[in-house]
């Protein structure tokens, strides 16, 4: 019984600590025509990373989030995304794999899941339903 137990847990993503999420760390950029979008993440430091991110054109910044990455009470990390300095979003890790990461919460309206991934020296970032529909995505080259 216990071998079994231990087999179906290995099954399972375990969740990911901040340090193991370093490759997020920089700051990023998406550049379209006219209008452009960053994002930076600190070093993981103290169980958490801290994010921020504008989005705009010749006329400006258009809009900006300020973003966490930090344990919740269970210690599986939670994205939080306070888009426009608002209210803070939760978002509990579902599944963490080398280079990537995704978050939910079913019970936002949208999006109902983030996800970020690097792709050689791309970090991709990724919002949608939970599943997948209405998917918005960021191809970032690091700044």
């Amino acid at each position: 019984m216990r071998l079994v137990l231990i087999a179906a847990a290995a099954l399972v993503s375990a969740p990911a600590a901040a340090a193991d999420l370093s490759w997020m760390s920089g700051c990023w950029q998406q550049t379209q025509q006219e209008r452009w979008t960053e994002e930076c993440w600190t070093v993981p430091r103290a169980g958490q990373l801290m994010g921020s991110g504008r989005t705009g054109d010749a006329a400006g910044v258009q809009s900006f989030e300020f973003m966490r990455i930090a344990p919740g009470e269970d210690g599986v990390p939670v994205f939080w995304g306070a888009p426009g300095g608002g209210a803070a979003v939760p978002f509990r890790q579902v599944r963490a794999g080398d280079r990537e990461i995704v978050f939910e919460n079913p019970n936002h309206d949208f999006p109902t899941r983030v996800r970020y991934w690097r792709d050689g020296e791309t970090l991709n970032a990724e919002i949608s339903g939970a599943d997948g529909t209405k998917p918005m995505s960021w191809r970032f080259v690091r700044m």
